[in-house]
């Protein structure tokens, strides 16, 4: 059902007879695409898994092309076919409806699809949607047993209860575990990045959450940083074009010390400096000591404007640990990271990272720089001790 071929097709005829007024443009794909979605719907056959795209014009005064009565019963027609194909077992990957404005008659129309289509994703973009019709939103979707992701975008939120709202659906017994609320302007009032984080920890259902290009500073950093030091169930946190300074980062990336369950932070396109080159690496290699390798972050991927080494590639926290160890031992630079290390011991971690299995036997590394009081004779019985598995992810 991808219609974008003919919507560019229709725009270049549109240009072509000498037509640039957007609104008008921007009523014309509304129009078009509504139909379309909806007559795909109606001859979509059971079993069949699709994307339904419904759209205004971006370019349109403001990016937002306005409601008008005539759009009602276009959209009481789409509903319905929605609901149709739902309860023949067509399956909707993803639902998108961008800068195309959504008031609440609309959705009083939608509610009744949006509550039982085995829709994956729904992607909101653009839509002017107000409080009565965030909440609106949030009962229907929270009684949708499909929904897994939900994607809110250039949403401006106007008070606390809209934030509550839209994590809400994920607190219940429903699928939902992915929600990006990217240029939604929670930066601009504190009280809203406080009530996501703490309604956050109260659902424990998110893994993904996305905050790009919402003007976070140091305000938010603070709240962030405590949050993720909690060890929340969050699997990747996007902050993506914000304005987060050194400080806010080395706040954050603080918080990793305490975090094994962050597998990504993103972090590009905020102002930053080479201090927060140094606490982005200290946070997940810092390579001062071997006990320092150790100490670091072993499972959150750190994305940045940076050129900092890949580190924690792996699932396996400890075959990210293990990874960055033999990477400095097996360095020009290797003996400097044996300072500390008692002398009568050296033989004995040099023999071992010799040994012809250590590539199968890489666990027993993390004995040796966890504590080097470890018995001689119980080094040589470790390292020659038969090796089950590995833990290194291939």
């Amino acid at each position: 059902m991808n219609n974008e071929a003919a919507i560019n097709d229709l725009y270049i005829d549109w240009m072509e007879n000498g037509v640039d007024d957007y609104l008008a443009w921007g009523f014309a794909v509304f129009e078009y695409t509504i139909r379309y979605e909806t007559s795909a719907l109606n001859h979509a056959n059971a079993g069949e898994t699709t994307e339904v795209v419904i759209m205004g014009f971006e370019q349109v005064a403001e990016g937002l092309l306005i409601h008008q009565d005539w759009m009602l019963p276009l959209w009481g027609e789409f509903s319905a076919a929605l609901a149709r194909a739902s309860a023949r077992g067509v399956a909707i990957a993803c639902l998108s409806m961008g800068h195309v404005e959504l008031p609440l008659n609309v959705l009083i129309l939608l509610a009744p699809a949006l509550k039982v289509a085995p829709i994956k994703l729904l992607h909101l973009k653009n839509n002017g949607l107000r409080r009565d019709g965030i909440i609106l939103l949030s009962k229907s979707i929270q009684m949708n047993q499909s929904l897994e992701r939900l994607a809110l975008k250039e949403t401006h939120l106007l008070d606390v209860g809209c934030v509550v709202s839209l994590v809400e659906p994920s607190r219940h017994d429903n699928r939902l575990r992915s929600l990006s609320l990217d240029k939604c302007n929670i930066g601009l009032k504190g009280s809203l990045m406080s009530t996501l984080l703490h309604t956050l920890s109260l659902s424990n259902n998110i893994r993904n959450l996305s905050l790009a290009h919402n003007h976070i500073g140091a305000n938010e950093s603070e709240m962030i940083a405590s949050y993720l030091a909690t060890n929340p169930p969050i699997n990747s946190l996007d902050l993506v074009g914000n304005l987060l300074s050194d400080a806010d980062v080395v706040l954050i990336t603080g918080a990793l010390k305490a975090n094994t369950t962050l597998r990504g932070l993103r972090l590009s396109g905020n102002p930053l400096g080479e201090a927060s080159k140094v606490a982005i690496s200290e946070a997940i290699y810092n390579i001062s000591s071997l006990n320092a390798i150790h100490s670091s972050n072993h499972t959150c991927l750190v994305t940045s404007d940076f050129d900092i080494p890949d580190c924690n590639r792996y699932v396996s926290q400890n075959a990210n640990r293990i990874s960055k160890l033999l990477g400095v031992l097996f360095t020009e630079f290797a003996f400097t990271y044996l300072d500390d290390v008692p002398l009568a011991v050296v033989p004995y971690v040099l023999d071992f990272l010799q040994y012809p299995s250590f590539k199968l036997g890489l666990t027993r590394i993390f004995h040796l720089v966890r504590d080097w009081d470890t018995p001689m004779t119980n080094l040589r019985h470790m390292c020659e001790e038969k090796e089950v598995g590995s833990d290194m992810v291939k």
